[in-house]
């Protein structure tokens, strides 16, 4: 084995090992990747789903058939074509997207990279990949049931492992229930009267200052109401928790405050059966529709306020 085509070997085995990596560290965070696809406004949480799923298991299958060496002619030119065009867009998303500049989440949240590391690092993955035309490759009688295993692999683990809050919602019951006398006694409950809940439309939602979920949902609606040109006034909340921990609250999730209220814990949990968050949409403080994190549904909510 000449030096050049052991060059070859070890550069495309690595960007393909590199490959593997981003996808795994991805989906290892994935809920943060979501949010960040997300908040580029481009597309519906459902849809943000898929597409995120979809480039972690394209990535995972990319790395995975350079490590094996498969059909070299044609990965060669679709990686470099695919850092490229990632490469194309960390250059242009500060001129065209309000997202963080913080973290390009090339590795979700396991390995945080600003925007100008990104680029220097698909750069150098860019010189690498010129060395991939020392070699050839692996060429196997099978190679294409390899391939197609390959691809079943990257997509079962995205899709099944993470599946898409639509699908976790088909598969299994996340129906969200209120105590209807109890939410009735929470609405009238003197800290919470001030947000007008008995007149009007409003978005009501139902938090914990310390759930991951809660925080999640308060960030997609902070999505939404930008993305739409909602009313932010007609979106309020109600916690359970610590009057300090609500500043917290925004402060993580990075979504502006809402007008919100403080009931107690055992008050807020008989009304929601346990359950939190919860999104309600309420009409002269009677309830049209009632959502959990994973159900809320956008476009409804959206024509409920217009």
């Amino acid at each position: 084995m000449n030096a050049k085509r052991t060059i070859g070997i070890v550069a495309r085995i690595f960007i393909g090992l590199v490959f593997v990596a981003s996808a795994v560290t991805k989906l290892l965070s994935i809920e943060a990747v979501d949010m960040f696809v997300f908040e580029h406004k481009l597309f519906s949480w459902d849809v943000t789903q898929f597409l995120t799923r979809f480039l972690i298991a394209f990535e995972g299958f990319l790395g995975l058939v350079l490590v094996c060496g498969f059909w070299q002619k044609v990965v060669r030119l679709v990686v470099i074509a695919f850092l490229a065009a990632l490469t194309l867009y960390v250059l242009v998303k500060p001129l065209l997207f309000d997202v963080s500049q913080e973290n390009c989440h090339c590795f979700g949240t396991v390995l945080v990279l600003d925007d100008t590391q990104t680029i220097i690092k698909n750069l150098v993955l860019l010189a690498l990949s010129a060395f991939m035309f020392w070699q050839e490759g692996v060429k196997l009688r099978f190679d294409k049931w390899i391939i197609a295993g390959l691809f079943v692999v990257s997509a079962s683990l995205t899709y099944v492992v993470k599946a898409p809050d639509i699908i976790v919602y088909s598969l299994y019951d996340k129906s969200a229930s209120l105590d209807m006398p109890k939410f009735e006694l929470l609405l009238q409950d003197e800290k919470v009267e001030p947000l007008n809940l008995q007149s009007g439309k409003k978005v009501l939602c139902l938090y914990s200052t310390g759930c991951k979920h809660c925080k999640r949902t308060a960030m997609k609606l902070d999505v939404m109401i930008k993305r739409h040109d909602l009313n932010r006034a007609d979106f309020v909340a109600v916690f359970w928790g610590k009057e300090e921990s609500i500043k917290k609250f925004y402060k993580v999730t990075g979504a502006e405050p809402l007008h919100s209220a403080i009931v107690p814990v055992g008050e807020f949990l008989a009304a929601t059966k346990g359950k939190q968050p919860l999104v309600v949409l309420l009409e002269d403080g009677k309830v049209v529709d009632l959502y959990r994190s994973i159900t809320i549904d956008e476009g409804r909510i959206v024509e409920f306020l217009r």
